[in-house]
């Protein structure tokens, strides 16, 4: 089984597919440009969930400071440029892209910590939202962060602090965690 920093690598993927279909020399280069393809075709029919622009400006209004934490998709630079693509990433103050701005992925403790730290801010007095309960959760309770699972595909585990059915209800989640320190 390929390792977790290996899990996302499109170049692995390719050669492990075509190598199991009986293809045993394919070009490098021809395997990049397959890979490079992949991504243009991705991001551009997997825009972000509806409710993802609204929420994230109605928080940079009320002042809070937003991070983003991401794991590499395995094609150093390809991640953080899908995330600029997004009309609205300028709300972010921070990007880290685990995997490349950390040795590990997540839920690797280093690049929950390295975006407390871009932000300027404590692990303690964070909120981490994310939707995978293995990586995000316990990534961010490793470092002390308050966990947020958003359920949206089903996912459950992962023990998080709280849970919420959409991004629409982070801001009362966290106005309510806010008042309860």
């Amino acid at each position: 089984m390929l390792g977790r920093k290996f899990r996302y690598n499109r170049d692995v993927w390719w050669k492990t597919l075509f190598k199991e279909l009986g293809l045993k020399r394919m070009d490098p280069k021809w395997i990049r440009d397959l890979t490079l393809q992949y991504w243009r075709v991705y991001a551009a029919n997997s825009p972000p969930f509806k409710d993802a622009e609204p929420t994230v400006r109605k928080l940079k209004r009320a002042g809070y400071k937003l991070g983003i934490v991401s794991d590499s998709d395995g094609t150093p630079g390809m991640k953080r440029k899908r995330i600029r693509q997004v009309p609205f990433h300028i709300l972010f103050e921070a990007i880290v892209v685990a995997g490349e701005d950390t040795p590990r992925v997540k839920p690797g403790h280093e690049s929950f910590s390295l975006i407390a730290r871009k932000l300027r801010v404590q692990p303690k007095s964070s909120i981490y939202i994310g939707d995978n309960p293995r990586t995000d959760i316990e990534g961010a309770k490793a470092v002390g962060m308050i966990s947020v699972i958003v359920h949206r595909r089903g996912n459950q585990g992962g023990n998080p602090d709280y849970q919420v059915p959409n991004l629409r209800a982070l801001p009362g989640l966290v106005r309510f965690i806010q008042l309860a320190r």
